[in-house]
């Protein structure tokens, strides 16, 4: 048997007001996640994640997520005050097991649309395997535009590459 690992970590300035909201969808996942009851939602994590179903607030979020049951981030989050910003911060996602760049990428596509108006939110992410096996290292990327989220493992360019046929590699 072998563990595969997503790993991840990046950081980018935002709105404190930004970080809050990102910080609160957090919160409220964990809870929900475990099948507890959030605090309510604030009227900007509404608007963000309008729900979908007049008798659960908490739809809109749920939805969001692949697996609406079970909505996890896939990271750690942090942040920090900006020192060369007032009312800005540094915010960080990390993980060294199971980072989900499209969950983050979507939860900074919502959450950050203020930033986004002054430029692309860009990150990488490694794959690594326990174990030396095919096909089970690799990585990719993200950029997070305000119209747009562009992903790509590094297995569609090397595809590519290849003449599209997958051709020897590993």
């Amino acid at each position: 048997m072998a563990d595969t690992y997503i790993q991840g970590s990046f950081a980018f300035r935002c709105a404190a007001a930004e970080r809050d909201l990102i910080q609160e969808v957090i919160y409220a996942t964990r809870d929900l996640s475990d099948e507890e009851e959030p605090e309510k939602p604030s009227a900007t994590l509404l608007a963000v994640f309008p729900p979908t179903d007049e008798t659960d607030s908490w739809s809109g979020l749920r939805g969001a997520f692949a697996d609406p049951a079970y909505p996890i981030i896939g990271a750690d989050f942090t942040s920090e005050d900006d020192p060369d910003r007032p009312n800005g911060c540094v915010a960080i996602f990390s993980s060294m097991i199971d980072f989900d760049p499209e969950v983050i990428a979507m939860l900074v596509h919502r959450c950050c649309k203020e930033t986004l108006q002054n430029g692309a939110i860009g990150f990488q992410w490694a794959v690594s395997c326990s174990k030396p096996r095919i096909d089970e290292f690799g990585g990719g990327w993200c950029a997070v535009f305000p119209d747009r989220i562009e992903i790509e493992s590094t297995h569609e360019p090397l595809s590519r590459a290849l003449g599209g046929k997958g051709g020897n590699h590993g």
